[in-house]
């Protein structure tokens, strides 16, 4: 009982940080994920030890891949499928080919100045093809830029942590146990895997519309966030039940859950809630909850893994490739693919803003931790100082780059111009 006491008092202290933390970055204006790696450095191993990377994850990383599927699952429900028609080819072929192409090149810079070998260099390059927009989205959305720049680096982000989730696992279930069958019976597991995770996100998202949403069947309107929860628990365990794509299966129920309440803005007022209903707003509400806690823990996770990153680390190796990320690789992926989208015309002056800005932050991290028994030591360093480098850089140089630029309102493109 003792345990159990004491347990909920450090959970309550450790939420109760977490929040003046993200106040603290609000004041500060540094995004709160790096106060939470640095609260798990000091709960972790390297500080007062009150926690480890692998108690914290749970057992087959359950807890850790759980707040991976939150995140991906909110991030489902802010996706446009409009903006995705308008843009469709740029942002495909970013998630794709362009995610194929970031992990090749990073594998190589992994093994010229990490000294990773192949296999290991494709990991983490897998990890960080992910890109996080989040992070510095309040910034980019103050900056009197073309709204499709800001869109369409939305919509990689969101498209592009599920590719480059299902590209990291994929890898990883090949390295850790190569299939007797062969790859092509791999292949074949794995397509089963994602089109099963399809049908049950997808399904599960529109059960969740129809009853919540519908004028004669959603009998659960007025209890939205505990059929949320209901839901997204279902969800998680049928994933884990039938070895489905955990991750993908969370977002394309996001993406169903979502649509529609974006399609009907009124939905709160079909009928008035009665003492203890859900009111308009409380789908939001459930959903910047949940992955305000996912996003917490997913760093807290991180921050207790890096100082096992002491052996083999070299900071200048690093450094050199976080710059091969932001000089190099990321340049070469937007010059080199978004110029296919004819419709759109995005202009060199758009592409070199696409190319300034990348940032790299929570799928990476929550990604290192399923991840990490796989990879060297310092890889939890090396994504640390990835994390932090790039959401530094893109903070500090996305306003001085749209001026440079001439994408500043009046001076660039307006919202669907034609490049100059």
């Amino acid at each position: 009982m003792s345990h159990t006491a004491a347990l909920c008092v450090i959970v309550s202290v450790v939420l109760s940080g977490a929040l003046l933390l993200t106040r603290l970055a609000g004041r500060l204006r540094v995004p709160d994920i790096l106060w939470f790696m640095l609260l798990g450095l000091v709960l972790g191993p390297f500080g007062l030890n009150l926690a480890s990377g692998e108690s914290l994850m749970g057992q087959d990383h359950v807890f850790l891949l759980g707040a991976v599927f939150l995140v991906l699952y909110e991030a489902g429900t802010g996706t446009r499928l409009a903006l995705l028609k308008s843009h469709a080819i740029s942002v495909g072929l970013l998630v794709t080919a362009g995610l194929l192409l970031t992990t090749a090149m990073l594998a190589a810079s992994a093994h010229l100045f990490l000294g990773y070998t192949l296999a290991q260099g494709l990991l983490l390059g897998a990890i960080l093809s992910t890109t996080d927009p989040a992070s510095i989205l309040p910034i980019l959305r103050r900056l009197p830029i073309p709204a499709r720049v800001v869109e369409t680096l939305v919509a990689e982000s969101a498209i592009g942590d599920v590719t480059g989730s299902l590209l990291s696992l994929f890898l990883l279930s090949w390295l850790s146990a190569p299939p007797s069958g062969g790859i092509l019976r791999m292949g074949l597991g794995f397509l089963w895997s994602v089109a099963g995770a399809t049908l049950v996100g997808l399904s599960l998202g529109w059960l969740f519309v129809l009853l919540t949403r519908h004028p004669r069947l959603g009998i659960f309107r007025r209890s939205v966030p505990v059929f949320l929860v209901a839901i997204l628990l279902g969800g998680f365990g049928i994933s884990l039940l039938f070895h489905l794509q955990t991750l993908l299966l969370g977002y394309l129920l996001g993406v169903a859950a979502g649509q529609t309440r974006r399609e009907e803005p009124s939905l709160g007022a079909m009928e008035p809630p009665l003492g203890g209903g859900s009111r308009p707003g409380d789908f939001e509400t459930m959903n910047d909850l949940l992955v305000y806690l996912a996003t917490f823990f997913i760093f807290l996770v991180m921050g207790t893994l890096i100082p096992h990153a002491g052996s083999g680390f070299s900071l200048g190796g690093a450094l050199l490739f976080l710059a091969s990320l932001l000089l190099v690789v990321r340049p070469v992926v937007v010059f080199s693919l978004v110029p296919f989208d004819r419709r759109s015309g995005f202009s060199r002056q758009e592409m070199g803003f696409m190319a300034t800005v990348r940032e790299t932050g929570i799928m990476a991290g929550a990604l290192l931790g399923l991840v990490h028994g796989e990879l060297p030591a310092s890889a939890s360093a090396v994504v640390f100082a990835v994390v932090v480098g790039t959401i530094a850089v893109g903070a500090l140089v996305a306003a001085p780059a749209a001026r440079i630029l001439g994408l500043e309102t009046g001076t660039g493109h307006t919202e669907g111009g034609t490049p100059s």
